[in-house]
């Protein structure tokens, strides 16, 4: 009895994964590294709002992405050329170092009284993406194409609940702490993630690693390579739209809740029915939607993703999400109640920060090192700000050429959301292309 208590408490915790025991301790190093990345991820979010509101800076918003991407540009080909000089571990280890002294450099000038928010407002907007990036690029370096099928699921929980702890812990630290601790505690939890990373480096059992992850043959050496690995290779260029697209979908159905959530609020005003203030109304409905997507996401990812990914295989559980949005934003066309839009949108992002993000994540496996590091920071960071860019111009164009209104947008999304399901279909078949 209790040995069957003990396998039933092993695979609860394990999200129902297939895990060896020797896999264990070093997958929880992974787990609890990936908590810390996330939780200082969401420490540094109110510490930078709060700069910015301080030193009365808020017009870098209007032009941080452009500055962002024009640093991107300088900054991945440097990346790029020191993972290839390194191996996976060192790598790691060497770039949770650099972003914790960073993070202590801000704090050091903030401390001497520099006015650091517009300068710490694009830098973070960089880390934010090259962090997650580079953590995910080290675990499909370190394991292999099996092992990485069965227990990313496990690790990417650990970002789940991270965010989210982040989140919550930070709502009360703001009522204690100044910008400057909030960042100097982001430079601890940082640091002390390179512990359970160096932990399960040492512990994870030979057979589930790649080869001391050692740097074989690179496709291309230049100071550019990272954008012309994804030029030139299909199933990365393939991957790049894909997640582009993916973006667009996601802030046009942005765009779509916040407006029919302001037209509901006029209709309800005018009608007596809604007596607040519009930001109580406003900031009640979104506290209560990014809860609810929060609590969903950790939910998919607990109970959910392993058990899809053991029963459909991996093509069927990454060809989900996209096929859930075309169903979403389909039904939109009939039915377009704000309820039912906050529906859509929060499984939309549930499974998106959930499986997609896992089954993402799964894609490089196959692929060499060189496509590990320098292609997916360079699609994972340029895609989201192509996408927010490209969305800008779909609304855009669609009020003031085509004077769309709901509908109008939801047809264009369900267009951009079947084109999307065609590109995950083509990703896959070249996958398995790659493996065979």
């Amino acid at each position: 009895m209790k040995e069957k208590l003990k396998n039933i408490l092993i695979n609860t915790l394990f999200l129902g994964v297939n895990t060896k025991p020797e896999e264990r301790k070093g997958i929880t190093g992974l787990f609890i590294s990936l908590f810390l990345i996330l939780m200082t991820t969401y420490f540094l979010k109110p510490a930078r709002e709060i700069l910015i509101l301080t030193e009365k800076t808020a017009e870098i918003k209007s032009y941080a992405v452009a500055i962002q991407a024009l640093l991107l540009i300088v900054i991945l080909p440097i990346y790029g050329s020191f993972s290839r000089k390194y191996t996976c571990n060192s790598f790691m280890r060497s770039m949770l170092i650099l972003f914790s002294l960073i993070l202590a450099g801000f704090y050091v000038a903030a401390y001497l009284g520099l006015h650091i928010s517009v300068v710490f407002y694009v830098w973070l907007g960089v880390y934010t993406v090259l962090i997650i990036a580079q953590f995910w690029a080290f675990a499909t370096d370190l394991f292999t194409r099996e092992a990485g099928e069965r227990l990313f699921v496990i690790i990417a929980f650990g970002g789940s609940i991270g965010a989210w702890a982040g989140s919550a812990i930070s709502r009360l630290l703001v009522n204690y702490m100044t910008a400057q601790g909030l960042i100097l505690l982001s430079a601890v939890t940082l640091a002390l993630s390179i512990l359970p990373v160096m932990y399960a480096i040492k512990t994870l059992p030979p057979e589930c690693i790649l080869d001391d992850c050692t740097p074989v043959q690179y496709m291309k050496t230049s100071f550019l390579a990272c954008f012309q690995i994804v030029l030139t290779r299909r199933i990365l260029l393939m991957i790049a739209l894909f997640i582009i697209l993916f973006n667009l979908i996601n802030s046009t159905g942005e765009y779509l809740l916040s407006s029919t959530l302001e037209r509901d609020f006029r209709e309800g005003v005018a009608a007596g029915l809604i007596s607040i203030d519009k930001s109580v109304y406003v900031g009640k409905f979104y506290s209560s939607f990014y809860s609810i997507v929060n609590l969903a996401g950790a939910v998919i990812q607990f109970f959910i993703v392993s058990r899809v990914l053991k029963l459909t295989g991996f093509n069927w559980a990454f060809a989900l999400t996209p096929l859930v949005v075309v169903l979403g934003y389909g039904s939109l066309m009939f039915i377009p109640a704000l309820a039912f839009l906050r529906i859509v949108k929060i499984s939309e992002n549930s499974l998106n920060y959930s499986l997609l993000n896992t089954t993402k994540q799964m894609l490089y496996l196959p692929m060499s090192r060189q496509e590990k590091y320098e292609a997916r920071a360079t699609i994972d960071s340029f895609g989201q700000r192509v996408g927010d860019l490209m969305q800008a111009g779909v609304v855009f164009i669609g009020l003031n050429f085509f004077h769309f209104v709901y509908k109008g947008f939801i047809s264009v999304v369900v267009v951009f959301a079947i084109i999307n399901v065609i590109l995950a279909y083509f990703i896959l078949r070249e996958r398995d292309r790659l493996i065979k």
